[in-house]
């Protein structure tokens, strides 16, 4: 060791230094022996702190806690994250309060998801009667108000009370068979047939290990990815380009087919039809009867590029009070901008026994355009407009002022146009779009 004063060498045992004279500081032998032992533990300290550090930071955090371990926070995606159309949808998100930090027992949960699901209940059966509740890529959605129905509205309109927006859950409207259809789905109470095939109320939120889904037949968990998978292919109205076939065109003659044999030795008159790559809307009439217009909902069927067939979905909903809900619940992928801007439940068609008929035909007959006691092929008319096709395929326009006139056009379209320039909504539905 060295003197502390003038740097000398010196042995261990010397009790002063040999060139200064000056007595040597030696460290108390147990102070040495409590040092060494100090280094050792902060040595074992600071590679249990490495071993600590490393464990924490492989550990995956979505396996942390139990199952019914609270809410994710609002800082946390949204547990389901689905694509529409190449862009984001305006899609619900959960409860946006801050989540809670305690545990809850499963009990607990169960009571949590009773009791929205019991809110949920309470707000269809006030609003459905009004409005009408469908299902928009898999979310319950409110059709006049154009809401999502989520905690935050539940809360809003009273059916929630505040502690509830810390609850991150996704109110989903869903067919039990579509989800059996994944190996992971077992319900606690098996749906009956019927409601298999009903869209039911599923309340969705995170779980380690996927999605949880209650309802009235208890809890299932489903894959993320099966649930993205279902909600994109299966309740997507996205299918693509909307078209007006003509008569020329092969989905149309495909669909006239398809309704000739439902309807056998029917002469049927088309009187609105759009497709898109996956549906069609039809609506059309039969000879004879001008007034009962009928609307069917279709699939289209594809062989590759090639249409393959036409396959009736729904039909029987033409006076229905909510039309969309029902066609929403045989088809939650129908995009209904293939819907025409009119439900046959409010139009005025004239029935077949009104006498307007006899005033049209006799103010053709005076015009010299149909002869005394001639029939036109087709004829369907309101208080204010008529269309008139003849047997030998002239097609006549009529509007009421005061008196019908009553004029020749050389087809569907230029009625339609006559029509679109004198009110804002034309009644479409009289027209033969043959």
């Amino acid at each position: 060791m060295l003197c502390v004063k003038c740097h000398t060498a010196m042995d261990a045992a010397d009790d002063v230094c040999k060139s200064c004279g000056s007595p040597v500081q030696k460290m108390n032998r147990n102070w040495s022996k409590f040092a060494k032992i100090s280094v050792i533990t902060l040595i074992i300290a600071a590679f249990g702190a490495y071993i600590l550090l490393y464990n924490l930071d492989v550990i995956n955090p979505d396996t942390i806690g139990e199952i019914f371990g609270g809410a994710p926070t609002a800082d946390e995606p949204t547990p389901l994250d689905v694509g529409y159309g190449g862009q984001e949808p305006e899609e619900p998100v959960g409860g946006q309060g801050e989540a809670a930090t305690e545990r809850r027992s499963e009990e607990e949960h169960q009571a949590i998801l009773s009791s929205v699901l019991a809110s949920v209940d309470a707000y269809m059966q006030d609003f459905s009667q009004f409005n009408p509740i469908i299902s928009r890529m898999g979310y319950l959605h409110n059709v006049s108000s154009g809401e999502y129905v989520t905690i935050e509205l539940l809360e809003r309109l009273g059916y929630l009370s505040h502690e509830y927006l810390a609850e991150d859950m996704l109110i989903l409207y869903l067919r039990p068979m579509d989800l059996v259809l994944f190996d992971e789905i077992a319900f606690d109470s098996t749906p009956p047939a019927g409601q298999m095939v009903s869209l039911t109320v599923f309340l969705g939120y995170e779980t380690p290990i996927g999605i949880g889904l209650y309802s009235r037949f208890g809890s299932q968990i489903i894959f993320r990815e099966n649930l993205n998978h279902l909600l994109v292919n299966e309740y997507n109205p996205d299918n693509g380009e909307i078209m007006r076939p003509t008569e020329q065109d092969v989905v149309y003659q495909a669909v006239v087919s398809m309704i000739s044999d439902a309807l056998p030795g029917a002469d049927v008159f088309i009187r609105y039809l759009a497709v898109d790559e996956a549906h069609g809307f039809v609506a059309f009439s039969t000879a004879g009867d001008g007034h009962g217009i009928i609307n069917y909902i279709l699939a289209l069927e594809y062989d590759g590029n090639e249409l393959a067939g036409v396959r009736l979905l729904a039909a029987g909903f033409e006076t229905t009070q909510h039309p969309k809900a029902n066609i929403n619940q045989a088809a939650p992928s129908f995009n209904f901008e293939l819907m025409p801007d009119y439900d046959i439940a409010s139009t005025s068609l004239l029935a077949n026994d009104s006498p307007v008929f006899q005033d049209i035909f006799d103010t053709m007959i005076e015009n010299g355009q149909i002869e005394e006691g001639g029939l036109p092929v087709f004829i369907s008319a309101t208080p204010a407009f008529a269309y008139i096709v003849l047997d030998y395929g002239d097609v006549f326009f009529g509007q009421y002022n005061d008196g019908w006139s009553v004029v020749a056009v050389g087809g569907w379209q230029v009625a339609q146009g006559l029509m679109a320039d004198n009110v804002n909504n034309p009644p479409l539905y009289i027209i033969w779009q043959q």
